[in-house]
């Protein structure tokens, strides 16, 4: 008997979790009505009411969630579904309590990929709250508990992004460069390549058009031999503004031309808005 009543909770948990995945919040949220003394089912009730935008109830889901005493990871994801629903209603307090919390239990628990998470979460709080020195600090101690590429390259980016509100864009060069080659190796290209523009953009901002230029054309380089014909266009678009704001009109209606000829064969919104936004430029 003890048996069954685990398998049909551990068959409905998946179903709850089904139905999310499946966008029919609704049929979740009924779901885990049924079996309102177990935690898992709150989780997963709160997060299809998120999904629905009903921040007040999923706050108040995740609470109860955390009321029946969960251990482990169901604790853990508890404070932090928690703190994405506070943040989502603009309690950035909440939020960062929350956040706080989630941490707590992950280093107690020695789970280290979640302290990461953790950190990285209050990171992002600070920096939606605008305060920056407090983010870069969070993002920095998740740094150190990165593992492979890709948790490296995620801190990096986060990192340059503070840099940037920080008004250190030699910093913000630094750590998006640093970004960007680890997602070369290890993320997927259009990863890279927004990365990449993004790097371009900081190079501009310092006024670095060589840093620029060279930037967009190992961009460039990259699309083409990885057949991204979009963002071999919009890269061509985004670096045609440099050339002409170096006064080089002739390569800037070069740039724009390949653009365009791409953008004809893939019809793509994004390049057509994109084009027609540079070709209005003066």
């Amino acid at each position: 008997m003890i048996l069954n009543h685990v398998f049909a909770r551990d068959a409905a948990l998946d179903a709850c979790d089904t139905a999310i995945y499946a966008r029919q919040y609704a049929q979740a949220v009924n779901i885990a009505e049924q079996h309102a003394n177990q935690a898992e089912f709150w989780l997963c009730k709160g997060r299809a009411q998120s999904a629905l935008e009903q921040h007040k109830s999923a706050e108040d889901s995740f609470k109860q969630a955390i009321a029946l005493k969960p251990q482990g990871l169901d604790l853990v994801s508890a404070y932090m579904l928690l703190g994405h629903t506070q943040l989502a209603s603009k309690n950035t307090k909440g939020a960062l309590e929350s956040y706080q919390q989630a941490l707590k239990f992950s280093e107690q628990q020695n789970m280290r990929r979640y302290v990461r998470i953790a950190h990285n979460l209050i990171g992002e709080a600070y920096y939606n709250n605008g305060q920056y020195a407090e983010s870069l600090q969070a993002f920095q101690a998740g740094e150190k508990l990165a593992l492979n590429d890709d948790e490296r390259a995620d801190s990096y980016v986060h990192e340059a992004m503070t840099y940037q509100q920080l008004q250190q864009l030699d910093h913000a060069i630094e750590y998006q460069l640093k970004g960007v080659m680890m997602l070369r190796k290890s993320a997927t290209p259009d990863q890279y390549a927004e990365a990449s523009l993004v790097l371009a953009k900081l190079f501009i901002a310092k006024k670095d058009y060589v840093g620029a230029e060279r930037t967009y054309q190992r961009l460039m380089e990259y699309a083409q031999e990885n057949g991204g014909s979009f963002y071999e266009a919009k890269t061509a678009i985004h670096w045609a503004e440099v050339k002409r704001t170096q006064g080089d009109a002739a390569g800037a209606e070069t740039l724009l031309a390949q653009a365009d000829n791409i953008s004809q064969k893939i019809h793509d919104d994004e390049l057509t808005a994109l084009l027609a936004k540079a070709r209005a430029k003066p």
